[in-house]
C-alpha cells in the first residue's frame, strides 16, 4: 500500500472533513440556521425537493424535504453536495482572459465584467458581419 505525501490531519485540515476519517466525536455543525428555505435542486431536468439551511445570508447546509412529490427527501451526489460549491475557494468570481503565458494566476488574468462584456459583444458584432449563415449560435 502507498504511503500518503502528507498526514491525514493536514489533508483534513486543507480540504474539510470527510467520511472515511470521521472525527471521534462525530460531525455536528458550529451553529443552528437562522431558517430552512424550501427550494429545488437546480442539476438536472428532475428538480428535486431540498431545504437550505441560512446562517447570515449564506447557505451552510441543506435537511431532506420529505413532503416533496417527487424525491420525497432523496437526493442524488450532484445535489447533496450542490450547497458546497457557493462557498468553495477555487469559484471564480470575476472573469478571466487567457494570458500568452503558459501558467494563468487569476491575479493578472483577472479583468472586471464590463471591460469582457464589451469585448465579447464586439466579438460577436464582428462574428454576425461574416458571410457564413451560420456564423453564431445561441443555447
Amino acid at each position: 500500500m502507498t504511503k500518503l505525501p502528507v498526514s491525514k490531519e493536514d489533508l483534513i485540515k486543507k480540504y474539510g472533513p470527510h467520511k472515511q476519517y470521521t472525527p471521534k466525536e462525530g460531525f455536528f455543525g458550529a451553529h443552528e440556521p437562522d431558517k430552512l428555505v424550501k427550494t429545488h435542486c437546480c442539476f438536472c431536468g428532475m428538480q428535486c425537493g431540498i431545504q437550505l439551511k441560512v446562517k447570515n445570508n449564506s447557505v451552510v447546509g441543506f435537511e431532506p424535504w420529505m413532503e416533496f412529490p417527487f424525491n420525497e427527501g432523496r437526493l442524488c451526489p450532484k445535489g447533496v453536495e450542490r450547497y458546497l460549491q457557493n462557498n468553495h475557494p477555487d469559484r471564480l468570481l470575476q472573469p478571466l482572459q487567457r494570458l500568452k503565458v503558459k501558467a494563468l494566476s487569476r491575479s493578472n488574468g483577472t479583468q472586471p465584467w464590463s471591460g469582457r462584456l464589451q469585448k465579447l459583444n464586439a466579438s460577436r458584432k464582428n462574428m454576425a458581419m461574416m458571410p457564413w449563415p451560420c456564423s453564431q449560435a445561441f443555447l
